[in-house]
């Protein structure tokens, strides 16, 4: 009989049994008919010689709980993490703090894993990445969940999503301030002027933005996003066709419940969509992330950090803080001026582009303040590239004892910085160990 049918003695293997004879296999590699053998092994689960007349020796079975002690008895439940949707009204039950001046951090730049309309050159409607559509904060539910404003046409394929202060000024001026006094005459002397009055207003002592906001009342929220909208659609062609979108932000173990028990499921909705008027939704403009919980009772979870490098070869070195602030400093200039003149490959990154058009668009004071939310970030990094001025990355092989080289016995790779912060933690290439503290590179050539 023939593959995969063929009738041969059958070999039951551990998965350490599989690995090793792998690893055999592959090391004996020499030309074609050993190669065949080794993906014969590892995908069909045949041992014998491709070449050989003789049938295989064996077909081999995987058993990967061989050996291994009872699984425990483990415990599952489930948590609504958060909730995203799209409507063109603002479906609350409770008030909404509108900002005046829309912090930068609460637009949509990350990945949310979901997709909306937008419209591309040609004015034809697509779907594309959420995060990519151009976006503008709105306001607040309860301190926690936001609602923001999308501007599907002004939508671009080069990824660029920031706002221009002009369109900020323009939305504020001319759509969103003459909605508040329509709707709430009585709320006039609250709302800044202008935006550039509302700007200098949220200005602080120590040169930062504070984000003021004006709670609107809920019975009064509909006809706002009504007239808002409207605003929005005769104020400039690249504001049609905007909507709102809502992301409803859990809190850790507040919606925990057994996915089994309807009753259950159904509280936990409801505590999430608390203040949110569920009757006027649409339900296929909505999903929820739902987490799951795997534990084992008298078991807690300790999670281990370690910087592992996605590379097949790399050589690292532990930075000094102030090297780790040269690096930030290159990723993220600290002027439009200084980011023009760096060196090869930052201007082709798509990260430094988007930083490039907001670092044009503010001034030095509010980039500052950018630069001190980014290096909050960047300093949770385990490593970076090594960079320097004139290029984003070095690969040439360093010989000085402050580098490491994995695996042992290469030399050369991409260069990587290491978070003085995790100076104590284990660096791997996830299949290779850490050199020992006497294994340096001596015969390369420093850079």
């Amino acid at each position: 009989m023939q593959y995969p049918d063929e009738i041969n003695d059958l070999a039951q293997l551990t998965m350490e049994q599989f690995v090793g004879h792998a690893q055999h296999l592959f090391k004996q590699i020499e030309d074609l008919p050993s190669e065949v053998d080794f993906i014969r092994f590892v995908l069909a689960g045949r041992v014998g010689q491709q070449a050989a007349d003789e049938p295989d020796q064996c077909h081999i079975t995987l058993n990967c709980l061989q050996g291994l002690p009872p699984l425990p008895q483990t415990r599952i439940c489930r948590d609504l993490d958060s909730a995203i949707g799209i409507s063109r009204t603002l479906p609350y039950t409770t008030a909404l703090a509108i900002w005046s001046i829309p912090p930068f951090r609460e637009m949509l730049t990350k990945d949310n894993h979901a997709q909306s309309h937008a419209y591309n050159a040609q004015g034809d409607k697509i779907l594309v990445p959420m995060h990519k559509i151009p976006n503008v904060p709105l306001g607040k539910v309860q301190h926690r969940h936001v609602v923001r404003i999308f501007l599907p046409r002004l939508y671009s394929a080069d990824g660029v999503v920031l706002m221009s202060q002009e369109d900020l000024a323009l939305i504020y001026d001319h759509c969103l301030r003459p909605t508040l006094s329509e709707v709430l005459p009585e709320f006039a002397d609250r709302a800044p002027t202008s935006y550039t009055a509302a700007y200098m207003q949220s200005k602080t002592r120590a040169g930062r933005l504070a984000f003021n906001t004006i709670d609107i009342p809920w019975n009064r929220l509909e006809e706002v996003a009504a007239i808002l909208l409207a605003k929005l659609q005769e104020q400039k062609p690249a504001f049609r066709d905007a909507y709102f979108v809502h992301e409803l932000r859990g809190t850790k173990g507040g919606t925990i419940h057994d996915g089994e028990k309807d009753w259950e499921r159904q509280m936990a909705f409801e505590d999430m969509f608390e203040h949110v008027d569920v009757d006027n939704l649409n339900p296929r403009e909505w999903l929820v992330d739902v987490a799951l919980a795997i534990g084992v009772d008298e078991h807690v979870v300790t999670w281990r950090e370690t910087p592992h490098l996605p590379f097949d070869q790399a050589q690292y070195c532990v930075c000094t803080p102030d090297q780790w602030k040269m690096h930030f400093d290159c990723i993220f200039p600290s002027s439009v001026q200084e980011a023009r003149a760096g060196g090869q490959n930052f201007p082709s990154c798509s990260y430094y582009k988007s930083y490039i058009a907001l670092a044009g668009t503010v001034n030095n004071a509010d980039l500052v303040e950018i630069r001190c939310a980014l290096r909050k970030e960047f300093d949770k990094l385990a490593w970076a590239p090594w960079t320097s001025a004139d290029r984003m990355w070095g690969t040439g092989a360093k010989t000085s004892r402050a580098w490491k080289v994995l695996p042992r016995g290469k030399k050369g790779g991409p260069m990587i910085a290491i978070n003085p912060r995790r100076q104590n933690q284990r660096v791997s290439l996830r299949a290779f160990d850490q050199p020992d503290e006497d294994d340096d590179v001596t015969d390369a050539e420093e850079e």
